[in-house]
């Protein structure tokens, strides 16, 4: 299990469509996709129109220019 300093998690996050190879989401305002394998535990959105949180590896969010 990686430490929490690899991990970061956005509330209020709007699914927005899903297939098997990537989540759409918006994320403050941003419209990003995501590989769903790359969602870590803690993650509560699942469909589209959910709104809850997602958690990613640090890496990732910077990779979707979440982060810097």
């Amino acid at each position: 299990m990686m430490d929490g300093a690899n991990r970061i998690a956005f509330a209020d996050v709007e699914l927005l469509g899903a297939s098997v190879f990537v989540i759409r989401c918006r994320v403050d305002g941003k419209i990003v996709g995501v590989p769903p394998l790359r969602l870590l535990p803690g993650t509560t959105i699942a469909r589209a129109g959910d709104l809850g949180t997602l958690v990613l590896e640090r890496d990732m969010a910077r990779r979707l220019g979440l982060v810097e």
